[in-house]
């Protein structure tokens, strides 16, 4: 299914570099506003504590925009480029790309996993709730890391410049910060843009970059997040799922954001960077330079944390390089979000009635 049976929303967001995408569910913080529907939003170029948007449809139809009021908390330090939106016992978890700028280095202020409780936003204009904030240094990437080399996942050899620009700079520049320890040299820099928890709890992170050997993208399991926020132990891999999900047009392609239906993986897949001007990644690996937004849809085992498996195409977007987010509403229709030429656009299917 191509997008062009799909509608379209203009957003005034700024910063205007909007990312993930998960619906609202708090009824309370829907009926004080009017909303018929919202989505959450973040912001990837605000600190953590700004970074969190709704977008919320009246009844008439008609959109508002407004930004989260939020305090942070707990491990407070600076913070930027979120990527990802999840809800896990009715925490929004925000997720950091745990990447870097586009000739790198790696920047430890994109290391970061942040939380807010939904049930204390009674109305987006009122007292600021807490945001917790998590700042673990390179913990998940090194966690990562081991995982994808004890499990022996056959990744993309990491090109030259890649690896000068963002595994050898970063060691040099973090000489003598206690981040650096979780940075080897042999080490693949990752791109978290996606992240949505199972079932079962674990938290699905869906990677831009690294990609398998063959060009398909990966989804790293997680359990124990919330155990960032305690102090207790680190969370753990459980596997890495490679999943058969390139559009056309390339030959490799990144997880742009994730979205769960009982054990139905939604996943958007696309190139490995939207900006090919001073892109190492795109240096290295043009054939995912243009390799078409795609939505597709995975079933994962209940009982099994990684393995190679199969998707289900659902829909193209061969004119917008740049969808960002994914969420279903109540309804079953599915919204996406995205950040096309310096405005960010609100996509959403037709609803169509037989009555």
């Amino acid at each position: 299914m191509a997008a062009d049976d799909l509608e379209t929303l203009e957003l005034d967001l700024q910063p205007n570099e909007a990312s993930g995408l998960l619906a609202v569910e708090a009824t309370g913080l829907l009926e004080t506003h009017g909303w018929q529907r919202a989505f959450w939003v973040v912001l990837d170029e605000s600190a953590a504590e700004e970074c969190v948007a709704a977008i919320g449809q009246r009844p008439n139809g008609e959109w508002d925009v407004a930004r989260l009021v939020a305090t942070a908390v707990g491990d407070i330090g600076e913070t930027r480029d979120a990527e990802a939106l999840a809800r896990q016992d009715g925490w929004i978890y925000v997720v950091g790309s745990q990447f870097g700028g586009k000739s790198g280095p790696l920047l430890p202020r994109q290391a970061f996993v942040a939380r807010f409780r939904e049930s204390d936003v009674q109305r987006l204009d009122a007292a600021p709730v807490e945001m917790q904030l998590a700042r673990p240094g390179l913990l998940l990437h090194r966690l990562v890391n081991d995982a994808l080399a004890d499990e022996e996942v056959e990744l993309v050899e990491l090109g030259d410049v890649t690896r000068e620009a963002f595994i050898d700079q970063s060691l040099q520049e973090g000489a003598g910060e206690s981040w650096v320890d979780d940075l080897h040299e042999r080490d693949i820099p990752i791109n978290i843009e996606g992240a949505t928890f199972r079932l079962a709890g674990t938290l699905l992170l869906g990677l831009r970059f690294p990609v398998s050997a063959q060009g398909r993208p990966l989804l790293v399991e997680l359990e124990g997040v919330e155990r960032l926020f305690d102090g207790g132990d680190a969370p753990t891999v459980l596997g890495t799922w490679i999943v058969d999900a390139v559009g056309r047009d390339g030959d490799m392609a990144g997880v742009r954001d994730l979205s769960a239906i009982g054990d139905d993986i939604h996943l958007v897949t696309g190139n490995l960077d939207s900006r090919p001007k001073n892109s190492v990644v795109l240096h290295d690996y043009p054939g995912g330079r243009d390799t078409v937004s795609t939505h597709w849809r995975v079933t994962l085992p209940p009982d099994e944390h990684g393995g190679h498996i199969m998707a289900e195409l659902v829909r193209e977007f061969p004119d917008m390089h740049r969808i960002e987010g994914i969420s279903p509403d109540t309804e079953g229709r599915w919204f996406y979000v995205s950040d096309e030429d310096d405005h960010v656009r609100m996509e959403h299917t037709r609803l169509i009635s037989d009555a």
